[in-house]
């Protein structure tokens, strides 16, 4: 049974959810005004939505930002978007829902679904519900019972807000300077950093991190010879079979579809998964397109399977 058929029951908790439910049942002419009123909550670095129409593989291309989130697809002539998103609101639902909305087919998760993986405090009870080792969580300071710990934002990604704490008093100052975001408390576990990328249903393979600095940061992520990737990772072969079934288990038990990419991080041979993405990057720096060439896959093939699958 897929664990996303009762997140009813976590709705309550999860502001994330609540705001998609509010906006969804929204009319139409409404929309605009309450995605606005929300935007400066996110993340909101610029995105990119490639619109495709009929014989071309990829059309007209829009840069999207939290100025433009709603006329970018309401004033622009097509019927299909490829979804390249970068930040909350196109991470979190409130795209896909506004092309749920507006009768627009797109690549990616659904509304509901990307939702729940953005918010990692959700994601990681869903995770562990169906079995998979996640890391140690706190509901709060007082709570920790041990050092160091990972203090992060709960609905944002790229390494953005991330503290590292080897005391109360640092993990203080750390919830403080997040200050009403929702946030997740985690021990801090050293060991190697996995991901595992999987296309419709499939894995892809596992690929470890080798971050230039001391963690996978921003930097790391996005600056050319930020990290090394070794693909496919060379770890125990138990501990490989298993991110990828744990992978592959998380983009079902979450409802995901097309791509998604997990990560793990492994110590003493001991897999704990850390969080999922929905839309995973497709640049020059990205894991997806070295992870697909683990099943022959070329960039292009990536693209086209996306749009075979949604493009309908």
């Amino acid at each position: 049974m897929e664990l996303i058929k009762l997140l009813p029951e976590y709705y309550d908790e999860n502001v994330t959810m609540q705001t998609l439910q509010s906006i969804l049942s929204k009319e139409t002419d409404d929309l605009e005004t309450g995605l606005s009123d929300m935007i400066s909550e996110c993340f909101a670095s610029t995105a990119s939505v490639l619109l495709s129409r009929y014989e071309n593989l990829l059309g007209l291309t829009i840069d999207v930002t939290k100025e433009n989130l709603v006329s970018a697809f309401i004033e622009n002539e097509y019927d299909f978007a490829y979804l390249a998103f970068h930040g909350g609101f196109g991470e979190d639902g409130r795209v896909q829902g506004l092309l749920d909305m507006l009768g627009k087919a797109y690549t990616g998760s659904g509304a509901t679904a990307s939702g729940v993986a953005m918010d990692k405090v959700l994601t990681k009870k869903l995770v562990a519900a169906a079995g998979i080792k996640t890391s140690k969580s706190f509901e709060n300071v007082k709570a920790i019972d041990s050092y160091p710990v990972v203090i992060k934002p709960a609905l944002e990604g790229s390494s953005v807000g991330i503290y590292f704490c080897n005391n109360e008093d640092e993990a203080k100052k750390a919830v403080e300077a997040l200050g009403d975001k929702k946030i997740v408390i985690e021990e801090m576990i050293s060991g190697d950093e996995l991901t595992v990328g999987v296309i419709n249903g499939e894995g892809l393979g596992v690929l470890r991190i080798i971050p230039k600095n001391e963690f996978y940061d921003y930097e790391s992520k996005y600056a050319l010879g930020g990290s090394v990737h070794e693909y496919p990772a060379k770890i125990d072969k138990k501990a490989y079979d298993e991110a990828l079934k744990n992978a592959v288990k998380v983009h079902e038990v979450l409802g995901l579809k097309g791509i998604s990419r997990s990560d793990f991080l492994l110590k003493d041979n001991e897999l704990y998964f850390l969080e999922v993405n929905t839309l995973p990057g497709m640049t020059k720096t990205s894991l997806i397109p070295d992870l697909a060439t683990l099943k022959g896959y070329s960039y292009d093939d990536v693209v086209k399977i996306m749009v075979d699958t949604f493009k309908k």
